[in-house]
């Protein structure tokens, strides 16, 4: 079975952007990757400080003051050069983490979609579940084993709505088509519970960082791009997904629309 985490960005009013984005992973590489997430945290913090202690929430970690929840982070306790430590040390661990099967890849998914959609929280959600669907459909085809798909997701508000879209789009297809992989509905879960999810957390404020933000701050993305899905390594990114009418006019130049795009004549 492949473990989807995802988690949400730019879900505040004045956003330009609605980001769902996170990681995917065989479920014999969670126990692992998990490792090497506390072990990050265990090489850079301060002596005295229990990694338990800390979530892995990147805006928090870069602004420990806004804390979540109400409550005061834990962040704020850790020097700032400590904290920029755990930020590259966690997207390193990301980018360099090896699977323990090849051909058991762990693939990012994501879709970054512009506010002026309407539909763009529920585009979001039927991009990426379906891109997810599609690995696997894709993997099922060249081994002849279909692995099922189990999405789970940080604790939101949104979650009954979540979950009847993908009951929906499971029996009788969407805009996109129908899922046919998924073994159930999403499932959420508190972030400060599961690592993993805290990893999708990563991905989303990287993707924050560069389309949500002017000027764009591609520094933290920049070497996750690679790590979305790709039918072929030297195909177009499937994984990620720019839902923009600059797509259109050729006017973003984003890696994932440009892929999209292909090359030009």
């Amino acid at each position: 079975m492949y473990l989807l985490f995802l988690d949400e960005s730019g879900t505040h009013t004045s956003s330009p952007v609605r980001i769902l984005s996170g990681l995917a992973l065989h479920e014999q590489d969670a126990w692992y990757m998990q490792r090497a997430l506390n072990e990050v945290l265990a090489r850079s913090l301060p002596t005295g400080l229990d990694p338990l202690d800390f979530e892995l929430h990147a805006s928090e970690i870069k602004s420990p003051t806004q804390g979540r929840r109400g409550r005061v982070s834990p962040w704020a306790q850790v020097p700032i050069g400590s904290r920029f430590d755990v930020l590259q040390a966690t997207y390193r661990a990301l980018v360099r983490y090896q699977c323990r099967d090849g051909s058991f890849p762990c693939a990012l998914f994501g879709a970054v979609v512009d506010a002026g959609y309407g539909d763009a929280q529920q585009r979001g959600y039927e991009e990426v579940l379906h891109k997810f669907d599609e690995m696997l459909t894709r993997q099922g085809m060249a081994s002849g084993v279909h692995q099922r798909g189990l999405v789970i997701h940080d604790k939101q508000i949104i979650e009954p709505v979540v979950q009847a879209w993908t009951s929906t789009w499971r029996q009788s297809g969407g805009r996109i088509g129908t899922l046919t992989h998924l073994a159930d509905v999403p499932l959420f879960a508190d972030s400060r519970a599961s690592r993993l999810i805290q990893a999708s957390d990563f991905v989303c404020w990287a993707l924050w960082r560069f389309y949500g933000m002017a000027p764009s701050d591609e520094r933290w993305i920049r070497d996750l791009w690679s790590r979305f899905d790709r039918a072929r390594p030297d195909g177009q990114m499937d994984g990620l997904i720019h839902v923009t009418r600059g797509f259109r006019t050729g006017s973003c130049l984003c890696p994932p629309c440009s892929s999209r795009r292909g090359p030009i004549p």
